[in-house]
């Protein structure tokens, strides 16, 4: 018998009422098994990512290029997005992921922009978060491929402030973004020099705001109100170009 009789015997022997053991012995099978597996191409090996750190200052703003991504509940961060926040895993030993950036709040911002803020909380509770200057949308729109960074800092859990505390930075252009925590104030508002007033961002028990301040244009004053409506603080913001503010 050649071998397309009996592979031709062992069809007509593989009947509903014949089982595969009676059909196809024990030695045949094994081989079969071993003639398939040789065949086989070996799997390619899994590529890992490469992340790349990279330290960021908070007193320049930066333009970000597109870069490959991670995906999140926010849409994809681009690499290029997750280095400008770098310090978030070097300022807490890797207790925050920088992958787990979301965007939790926007304002109007300059020049047709929002200011956007970026947090995520560690297992620990230290939060991080991340004033930046982007495109309008949705607030739970995709990570932008380009932005502006304006700093931003990490404080951990149970961590209790004044209203006053800040931090800040500026560009080039003059644009300060200033930061600190609500404490005992439940409205903040910046006096601008023209009259306006502009309303504080709050987002992650802080506020945020962003004002003009160079050799021509003075820095406004920092309203805080209590649930009363009572002002608890007020002082003039600095102006980092002229190292002007009270």
């Amino acid at each position: 018998m050649n071998t397309d009789d009996r592979a031709m015997a062992i069809l007509e022997n593989l009947r509903p009422q014949s089982t595969v053991q009676e059909a196809w012995p024990v030695a045949d099978r094994e081989a079969a098994l071993e003639g398939v597996l040789a065949s086989r191409a070996p799997a390619l090996p899994v590529r890992s990512r490469r992340r790349r750190v990279l330290v960021t200052t908070a007193v320049t703003a930066a333009l970000l290029a597109t870069g490959a991504g991670v995906a999140t509940a926010s849409g994809v961060l681009p690499e290029s997005f997750t280095q400008e926040l770098s310090f978030w895993t070097s300022e807490t030993k890797g207790g925050v992921d920088v992958d787990t950036a979301h965007r939790v709040a926007q304002a109007p911002g300059p020049d047709g922009t929002v200011l956007s803020v970026w947090a995520g909380t560690g297992s620990n509770g230290t939060t991080c978060v991340s004033p930046m200057f982007e495109a309008p949308g949705d607030l739970d729109r995709p990570a932008p491929a380009s932005v502006r960074a304006a700093g931003g800092q990490c404080t951990p859990a149970n961590t209790r402030e004044t209203f006053g505390s800040l931090g800040g930075s500026a560009d080039d252009r003059g644009i300060h973004t200033m930061w600190g925590p609500g404490g005992e104030a439940v409205r903040a508002e910046l006096r601008l020099p023209d009259g306006t007033v502009r309303p504080g961002l709050y987002a992650e028990g802080m506020y945020f705001y962003w004002y003009l301040a160079n050799e021509t244009v003075k820095a406004p004053f920092l309203v805080g109100y209590d649930a009363s409506g009572k002002v608890v603080f007020e002082r003039q913001l600095p102006n980092l170009i002229t190292n002007a503010g009270r």
